[in-house]
């Protein structure tokens, strides 16, 4: 890939990524945040389309580095949050429960709230915030009027409704051979979507991709794994965008 990302720009990279994930707020971990960055590397810049983050708490973690990768490629980082915190969750989505590491995550109105303020600061001191763009609002408000193509998703969103409104405005929106990365894959409730044809066919009329990670998430530590997974798009139909 011609981004002119050599061997010592490499190394500078992911050591400041994984200080940014010690120096600032997050939810997530810092070899996560090297997944996801990596795989912005690996895009080519022929594939039009810019990286999206749906749900970014304080924008510290994240936000800040996906910004970094972003800056470098020319891409832009959208990130869209309300901004004040979970809308209130339906029934089914106030706890899911992980039967991987036998965790229980519960949800409730206004959790993970913070300032769009407070995201900008953080992102300022370790990213890059010329890279970033911002859409205040639920996802199922402002989503579907961006017009743009995605070459990468992180939905850190908790609640399965919010990600059905994020899949739908999104999903046809990213190029083929692109991801959407989630950060609850190990809650079985909420990969499910992943996997149910008939929603899919339903509302997005294609099969349902899967989710690489699914339970489990990726195997990016080696005793506690990750709780990353990502959905490909058009996954067969695009080799060359794999690797470098």
């Amino acid at each position: 890939m011609n981004y002119s990302v050599g061997p010592w720009y490499r190394v500078r990279v992911v050591s400041r990524i994984l200080a940014n994930t010690k120096r600032l707020p997050t939810l997530s971990s810092g070899l996560e945040h090297l997944e996801m960055t990596s795989e912005v590397f690996r895009i080519p810049p022929s594939i039009v389309g810019d990286v999206i983050e749906c749900g970014c708490y304080l924008g510290g973690g994240s936000s800040a580095n996906l910004s970094l990768a972003c800056s470098r490629v020319g891409r832009k980082l959208v990130i869209c949050d309300p901004f004040e915190g979970l809308p209130e969750p339906s029934e089914y989505d106030r706890s899911h429960f992980s039967v991987f590491d036998q965790h229980t995550d519960t949800y409730e109105k206004g959790r993970f709230a913070a300032s769009l303020e407070d995201v900008k600061s953080n992102i300022g001191r370790r990213g890059k915030l010329d890279a970033c763009e911002f859409e205040v609002g639920f996802f199922e408000d402002t989503l579907q009027h961006l017009d743009r193509q995605y070459v990468l998703a992180f939905l850190d969103v908790d609640l399965i409704d919010s990600l059905k409104s994020c899949l739908v405005a999104i999903w046809p929106r990213l190029q083929d051979g692109c991801r959407v990365y989630v950060h609850e894959a190990r809650s079985l409730s909420f990969v499910s979507l992943f996997f149910d044809s008939v929603w899919w066919r339903e509302n997005l009329d294609e099969d349902a991709p899967g989710l690489v990670g699914a339970g489990t998430g990726l195997p990016l530590e080696a005793i506690f794994g990750s709780e990353l997974g990502y959905a490909q798009k058009g996954a067969l139909e695009a080799p060359e965008i794999v690797g470098e």
